[in-house]
């Protein structure tokens, strides 16, 4: 809030409980309104919200007359709060990437409509496009009373073609290893305190080279767009996330699904009345939705994106975009430190257009 305030942008914090007992930051930015619709903005995982004042999206945005909301999800250091459960809590972490659409999106769009009494256009990064979705054909209805259109940066349904080291965590006999000892050690939290490591490892100009290798490790090889001015400020909004969170994905990358979490056998009969979770149908999103995609994206890949866009429904598709750099990969979206020139004069191009329902 003090980062934005700096800015001469009036910044409003507020919170929001979901209906599973969530206590969850919406943080609301705003100079002169003069734009219809406000736009809500979402991050993706083991991030926050600060992700988004770091190049001055947030700014940027309100600069042009929009009315912003930024959510951070449950478990994030701004949505810690729960009515009856503590953050360290096992209990706290059982949660999927279901229930951030389900229950954080469909709360916040809602308090979004109340304050503003006008339908949004949702930005999502990574996993909040595929929270988004969840939400989207979970309830279409909803969706289509309080959102104009959806823009999803680096979206993810599956993992098709991925070349991420993080796809060997993703093993069948990896995965059940590494979530025993994040449970055992903390209580079902993954990354607590790596912000603080990170940001002691990357004090030095070797640190942060060692740093940015990683991320292209993990995101695809990109040294062109590091940005040695903001690269100091990832450990603050590198974030905390839950196992189950991460193990919904897990599941989705071994079974090349976008599908529902999957609670084994007895419990899918419990919840869903079946055997193997439901696949989420992508036929039943009800509003327009515009894709930008990196072409060196080795997380969310384009053949991933392509997918996604060929199901949805012919009246949803408005606009697939690949990034005019050919090694702009997955953090690109975030960090770069071209964002103007290869991202922001397109994507508020697309907003326009979402605004006027062209």
């Amino acid at each position: 809030t003090e980062i934005i305030q700096s800015w001469k942008v009036t910044a409003e914090e507020h919170y929001i409980v979901t209906d599973d007992g969530y206590v969850l930051l919406l943080e609301r930015a705003f100079s002169t309104v003069s734009r219809k619709y406000p736009i809500i903005i979402t991050h993706g995982i083991a991030m926050n919200g600060l992700a988004y004042v770091m190049k001055q999206k947030i700014f940027l945005l309100t600069e042009l007359g929009y009315d912003v909301w930024v959510l951070n999800f449950r478990g994030t250091w701004y949505s810690r709060g729960h009515m009856t459960l503590n953050f360290n809590d096992a209990k706290y972490w059982t949660y999927s990437i279901n229930e951030l659409g389900v229950h954080d999106i469909n709360k916040a769009l809602k308090h979004v409509y109340k304050e503003t009494k006008e339908k949004a256009i949702y930005i999502g990064f990574s996993m909040g496009t595929t929270s988004f979705f969840i939400h989207a054909t979970t309830f279409p209805n909803i969706t289509q009373q309080y959102v104009k259109g959806m823009i999803g940066l680096a979206p993810v349904i599956n993992f098709k073609g991925i070349t991420s080291i993080a796809k060997y965590s993703g093993h069948h006999l990896v995965w059940p290893i590494l979530r025993f000892f994040i449970y055992r050690l903390w209580n079902g939290k993954m990354l607590p305190g790596f912000s603080k490591i990170f940001s002691r490892f990357i004090t030095s100009s070797y640190g942060m080279y060692a740093a940015q290798l990683l991320l292209n490790l993990l995101f695809g090889y990109d040294y062109q767009q590091m940005d040695p001015y903001t690269f100091p400020l990832y450990p603050y909004w590198i974030d905390t996330v839950g196992a189950e969170v991460y193990s919904h994905y897990v599941q989705i990358y071994q079974d090349g699904v976008f599908q529902n979490y999957d609670h084994g056998t007895i419990q899918n009969v419990i919840n869903y009345g079946r055997i193997r979770p439901p696949s989420y149908n992508l036929s039943n999103v009800a509003v327009p939705v515009a894709l930008f995609v990196g072409a060196n994206d080795i997380l969310a890949t384009p053949t991933n994106a392509e997918q996604l866009y060929s199901e949805l429904p012919k009246t949803s598709r408005c606009g697939y975009h690949v990034i005019e750099f050919e090694k702009w990969n997955h953090i690109d979206f975030i960090s770069a430190k071209d964002l103007n020139t290869y991202l922001y004069t397109h994507l508020f191009e697309v907003i326009e257009e979402m605004e006027s329902g062209t």
